[in-house]
């Protein structure tokens, strides 16, 4: 979904240099160059957000922001100087936040700003705080930057709110709490969750000196006194939920093959290894099937290492197509693997025969290359702790199927 901006700016070049800059985006822009202009755009548009001049020619004391917010619209202000003043008719409005066109680096952070919009509607932030009025307001807080928003009253139901939303990102939790302080939920929190997964940020309106490295010994990220500037709040915020992401995506990078953006080899043996251990403890059969590109080589030398590429991610996408549900990885060149979690034998069996079935009749049509391939597959149920002996088996059978004369499914 494109999201459309408003940009409420009377200079060209300042309007076109932010329009830019939200096309880089992923917005759609569009420029009012008066509050008159922008209160008919907006009345003929839904804008997800607005970046607003402070001084407009209609407008030259900060009348534009109220439009915006009344809107219901987040408004980012930007203005030439933040004087006392200014500061004052600003800081009456719920916004976003108030940037200075002072330099380059204003426009840098006006880009991570509407960056980071977009992103905030698919992080979950769970308020825990036994004051309805603080919960309150820290929740409206983060409901202005487009947070979703969970709630508990202490540290005993915070920890049952995330067994039912693991999916939550960030605990911003008060340190005063009945039945369980924000320190030792830290610690309940840290016990399931390291820093990798989850955000802790605690607050609290305490004037003990020793309270904020407690926080952090306990396992918090980052820790803010009450009562906080609500700039400071967003700021730290961001910073936070912005080192969740550059974790998520080194993990992706180091555990995703490059070419076909199938998991890769690393990211298998500790995915399996994890499932074998459940397997064991439970008694139960794992089910692996080693994939391979038939006569893969010939493909390099008659069409080149390009076509060969090529046909690798184009298989790719069969894989995901059949065995989305499965622990799917490029092991190697050709050689693919997947890790049932269904235990039915039959059923998956009969999955793979479909898959190499559709390859025979289909690859042609799935690259410009025109290239007709098959795939010899091996496939093993059984109960073995270790996932390199399966591995080991589900060779065995992937090179029968070779020697039968490939395109065929050895179970």
């Amino acid at each position: 979904m494109t999201h459309r901006i408003l940009i409420v700016e009377d200079t060209p070049t300042i309007a076109t240099v932010q329009k830019h800059i939200a096309v880089s985006c992923g917005y759609e822009a569009d420029i009012a160059q008066s509050l008159a202009q922008a209160q008919v755009l907006i009345s003929e548009h839904h804008y997800f957000c607005a970046v607003v001049d402070f001084i407009l020619p209609d407008a030259p004391n900060g009348e534009a922001i109220p439009v915006t917010v009344n809107a219901e619209i987040p408004t980012i202000v930007m203005t030439g100087n933040i004087d006392k003043r200014t500061r004052e008719t600003v800081d009456k409005y719920p916004i976003i936040d108030y940037i200075t066109k002072e330099n380059k680096q204003a426009y840098q952070y006006l880009k991570k700003q509407l960056t980071r919009l977009p992103r905030n509607e698919t992080v979950k932030v769970l308020v825990v705080e036994d004051s309805r009025h603080s919960r309150l307001y820290i929740s409206n807080l983060l409901y202005r930057h487009k947070y979703q928003v969970l709630e508990a009253k202490d540290g005993v139901e915070a920890l049952e709110v995330l067994q039912q939303n693991p999916d939550i990102s960030v605990i911003i939790a008060d340190n005063e709490m009945p039945r369980m302080n924000g320190d030792e939920l830290c610690v309940e929190i840290r016990r399931l969750y390291s820093n990798e997964d989850k955000v802790i940020i605690g607050v609290s309106g305490s004037d003990s000196p020793h309270l904020s490295a407690r926080f952090l010994k306990s396992g918090a990220n980052d820790y803010l006194r009450k009562p906080f500037n609500a700039e400071e709040f967003y700021c730290r915020l961001s910073l936070n939920v912005d080192m969740l992401d550059q974790i998520a995506t080194i993990k992706l990078q180091a555990n995703t093959d490059y070419l076909t953006k199938l998991p890769n080899r690393r990211y298998f043996f500790e995915q399996a290894k994890k499932f074998q251990k459940i397997r064991a403890i439970n008694n139960q059969a794992s089910q692996v099937s080693m994939i391979d590109i038939d006569h893969f080589k010939r493909i390099n030398d008659d069409y080149g290492h390009d076509a060969g590429d090529d046909v690798l991610v184009a298989l790719a996408k069969v894989f995901d197509k059949f065995f989305s549900e499965q622990l799917l990885a490029r092991l190697g060149g050709e050689e693919f693997v997947i890790y049932f979690n269904s235990n039915d034998e039959q059923e998956n069996s009969k999955q793979l025969e479909q898959f190499r079935k559709y390859i025979e009749l289909n690859s042609r049509s799935f690259t410009q290359h025109n290239i007709q391939f098959t795939v010899s597959v091996g496939f093993v149920s059984m109960q073995e702790n270790e996932i390199d002996e399966l591995l080991k088996d589900a060779d065995k059978k992937l090179y029968k199927a070779k020697e039968l004369g490939r395109n065929r499914v050895v179970l």
